[in-house]
C-alpha cells in the first residue's frame, strides 16, 4: 500500500496544483485590480459581503459536500444515492434561505453589512452551493483531471467577468459579485455536461438510511465550520464595527500575502483529504500519516519564511498606493497560516475516522479565543489586534488537536523540528513587523531576514525536494538533476536579491539586465541549453514584474514559451501560429504589445534560422545583380 498511497497522493497533488495554478495567477492579477479600481471603503464592504457568503454556505448546504467526499469515495455506498441526497440537501437549504433572507432584509437588522446586496448574495449562494457540491462529487468520482480543468475554466471566466464588470462597466462591489456568479454558473453547466452528472440523479430510490448516515456525519461540521469562519472572519466584522470599513479594507489587503501560504497548501490539502479517507484502513496508516505530516510541515516552514523575507517589497509591488500600510500586519498573519494549515491537516483525521463531533469541539475553542481577544485588543491596539488574536486562536486549536487527533492516529509530530523552526519563524515575524518603526530596524530586517530564510530552507529542504522530484515529469526532473540542488538554491537566492536590487534601482538596472537575460534566453533556446533558458526566463519575469507590472511579465513569458515552437516550425503552420499568437497578445495587452511580440518573433526566427536567411539574401542579391545587367 505504502508506495501506491504515496504515488496517489503525489499525483493528485500535482493535478490539483495544475488546476489551482491558474487561480493563483488570477489572485495575483486581481489584487492589483481590486486595490486600484475599488476604494478602501469598497474593499472593506467587499470583504464583509464575502465573509457573509462564507458563513451562509455551510448552513445552506448543511456541509453536505463533506459527506459527498467521504461516502462518495467509499465503494460500499451507491454514488447515485450520494449525489441525489446531496442535491436534496442543497436545494432544501436554498429554499430555507429564500424564506429567511427577505425577513432579514425588510427588518433592517443587517443593513450595515448587507449594504443592499441581499438579492445578489442569494443568487451567489445558489451558484456557489451547487458548484461546491458538484466539484466535490467529481473528486468522489476520482475525475481529478476534469476537476482541474473546471478550476482553470472558472479562473478564466472570473478574470473575464472582473475585467468587464469592474474595469469596463465600473460596477464596484456589484461587479465583483456578478463576475463570481457568472463564472460559477458556467462552471456548473460545464460539470453537468462533461461528467454527465444528470445520470446520477435517482429520486425514485431515495435511500433514507444513507441520508441519515450522511447527515449524522455532516451536521456536526456546520458549527465546526462556522467556528472556523468566526476565527477567520470575525476579524473583518469586528474591525468594521470598532474602527470602520476603511481600516477593514487595509486588514483585507494584509491577508493577501499570508494567503499565498494557505493557497499553496490547499493544493496538497485537497489531495491529502482524499488520501486520508482512502488509506484510513490500511496496515501502515500511522507511518503514512507521519511521513506526510513531516513533508507538510517542512513545506509550510519554507513557504512562511519566504513570504516573511519578501513581505515588504512584494507589498510595494503588488498593492495599490492606498494599501501600503497593510505590510505592517501581514507578517503576523503569515505566521498564523502555519497553525491554520496544521489544524486543517489534523481535521482530515476526524473526517476520515467519522469523528466529526471532535472537529466541532476543537473548533469552538478557536472561535471563543478569537472573539474574546478581538474584543479586548482591537479597541486598544487597532489593526494589530486581529492578527494577534488569529495567531493565538490557531495555536490553541493546534495544541488541542495535536493531542486529540493522535489518540486516533498516533503519527509522529517531530516535536524538536516543530519547536526549532517555530522559534526561527517567530524571530523573523518580529523583525519583519518591527522594521516599519525606524530606519535602523529596516536595515536590520534587510540583512537578517534573507539569512534566516536560508537557515530555515537548509533545515527543511531535503524532504520537500525528495517529494517534489518523485512527482515531476522525467524531462523536468532530468534538467533539475543536471543543474543540481545547490545551484538551484543559489539561483533562487540570486533572483530574490536581484528583485530587491531592482526595486531600489528601478530605471537603469532593469533596462540593462533585460538585455542580458533576453540574450541568455535566446542562447538557451537556440543551443538547447535548458539551464540558460530557464535562468533568462526567470530573470526577465522578475525584472519586468518589478519595473513594468505583472501583466508585462506574463506577456514576456508567453513569448518565451513560444520560442521553442517558433524556431523549429516551418511553412504555413509557422505563419498561422505567429499571426494567431500576435493577435491574442495584441487583443489582451494592446497594440504596442502586439507589435513588440511581432518584432521579437521575427528577430528570433531570423537568428535561429540563419542559414535560411543567408540563402534568401544570396537569392535577393543575385536577382538584383541580374536586373542591373
Amino acid at each position: 500500500m505504502a508506495n501506491s498511497g504515496y504515488k496517489k497522493l503525489f499525483s493528485n497533488t500535482l493535478i490539483f496544483a495544475l488546476g489551482s495554478f491558474s487561480s493563483k495567477i488570477l489572485m495575483i492579477l486581481l489584487v492589483n485590480v481590486y486595490t486600484t479600481y475599488l476604494t478602501q471603503a469598497e474593499m472593506g464592504v467587499n470583504d464583509v459581503i464575502q465573509q457573509i457568503a462564507n458563513w451562509l454556505l455551510p448552513i445552506v448546504t448543511f456541509t453536505i459536500s463533506e459527506s459527498v467526499i467521504r461516502f462518495g469515495l467509499d465503494k460500499v455506498y451507491d454514488k447515485k444515492q450520494v449525489f441525489t441526497i446531496a442535491n436534496t440537501a442543497c436545494f432544501g437549504g436554498l429554499a430555507l434561505l429564500a424564506a429567511v433572507l427577505p425577513i432579514v432584509t425588510v427588518s433592517g437588522v443587517a443593513d450595515k453589512y448587507l449594504q443592499g446586496y441581499s438579492a445578489l448574495i442569494f443568487v451567489y449562494m445558489i451558484t456557489a452551493s451547487l458548484k461546491l457540491v458538484y466539484s466535490n462529487f467529481l473528486r468522489a468520482l476520482e475525475k481529478i483531471k476534469l476537476y482541474a480543468i473546471n478550476s482553470i475554466l472558472t479562473t478564466a471566466l472570473t478574470l473575464i467577468g472582473t475585467i468587464l464588470f469592474i474595469c469596463v462597466f465600473k460596477m464596484g462591489n456589484a461587479g465583483y459579485l456578478y463576475s463570481i456568479i457568472v463564472s460559477d454558473f458556467l462552471s456548473i453547466l460545464f460539470m453537468l455536461v462533461t461528467a454527465r452528472l444528470w445520470k446520477y440523479f435517482d429520486y425514485k430510490r431515495f435511500d433514507r438510511e444513507l441520508a441519515k448516515t450522511m447527515f449524522a456525519y455532516c451536521i456536526p461540521l456546520i458549527p465546526a465550520q462556522i467556528m472556523w469562519l468566526i476565527t477567520n472572519s470575525s476579524d473583518s466584522f469586528m474591525t468594521t464595527y470598532y474602527i470602520g470599513p476603511e481600516k477593514n479594507g487595509i486588514l483585507s489587503a494584509s491577508y493577501k500575502i499570508a494567503n499565498l501560504v494557505s493557497t499553496v497548501y490547499l493544493m496538497f490539502g485537497q489531495a491529502w483529504n482524499m488520501s486520508a479517507i482512502m488509506e484510513d484502513d490500511s496496515d501502515d496508516r500511522d507511518e503514512f500519516y507521519s511521513n506526510v505530516f513531516h513533508i507538510n510541515q517542512c513545506l509550510l516552514y519554507i513557504l512562511a519564511a519566504g513570504c516573511l523575507m519578501i513581505c515588504r517589497p512584494l507589498t510595494a509591488i503588488w498593492m495599490g498606493d492606498a494599501f501600503q500600510e497593510s505590510a505592517r500586519y501581514s507578517p503576523i498573519l503569515i505566521y498564523s497560516t502555519i497553525f491554520s494549515c496544521f489544524t486543517t491537516f489534523m481535521g482530515s483525521i476526524y473526517l476520515a475516522s467519522n469523528k466529526t463531533k471532535r472537529s466541532l469541539v476543537t473548533s469552538l475553542i478557536s472561535g471563543a479565543v478569537n472573539i474574546g481577544l478581538n474584543v479586548i485588543l482591537i479597541p486598544r491596539i487597532g489593526l494589530y489586534g486581529p492578527p494577534i488574536s488569529t495567531v493565538v486562536s490557531y495555536l490553541a486549536v493546534f495544541i488541542v488537536r495535536a493531542y486529540d487527533s493522535r489518540r486516533l492516529v498516533p503519527f509522529d509530530l517531530r516535536l524538536k523540528k516543530l519547536v526549532g523552526n517555530n522559534i526561527l519563524l517567530i524571530i523573523m515575524t518580529v523583525i519583519c513587523a518591527a522594521q516599519y518603526f525606524s530606519k535602523p530596524l529596516g536595515i536590520l530586517a534587510a540583512i537578517t531576514l534573507p539569512l534566516m530564510f536560508i537557515l530555515v530552507a537548509a533545515l527543511n529542504i531535503r524532504p520537500v525536494w525528495r517529494a517534489m522530484m518523485s512527482i515531476l515529469p522525467s524531462r523536468i526532473k532530468n534538467i533539475l538533476e543536471r543543474i543540481g540542488t545547490i545551484r538551484l538554491i543559489i539561483l533562487c537566492f540570486v533572483l530574490a536579491g536581484y528583485a530587491v536590487l531592482c526595486w531600489f534601482v528601478r530605471i537603469t538596472l532593469p533596462l540593462t539586465m533585460l538585455i542580458i537575460f533576453s540574450a541568455a534566453a535566446a542562447y538557451g533556446t537556440v543551443r538547447k541549453k535548458e539551464g540558460a533558458k530557464m535562468l533568462g526566463a526567470a530573470g526577465i519575469f522578475v525584472t519586468l514584474w518589478i519595473s513594468s507590472g505583472i501583466a508585462n511579465a506574463f506577456t514576456a513569458i508567453l513569448v518565451l514559451a513560444a520560442f521553442s515552437y517558433l524556431h523549429r516550425a516551418e511553412g504555413w503552420v509557422f505563419a498561422v501560429g505567429c499571426i494567431s499568437f500576435i493577435s491574442v497578445i495584441g487583443t489582451i495587452f494592446g497594440s504596442a504589445a502586439g507589435v513588440f511580440t511581432a518584432l521579437i518573433i521575427l528577430l528570433t526566427a531570423a537568428v535561429t534560422n540563419l542559414e535560411t536567411v543567408f540563402k534568401l539574401i544570396n537569392k535577393l542579391t543575385s536577382l538584383i545583380g541580374r536586373s542591373k545587367k
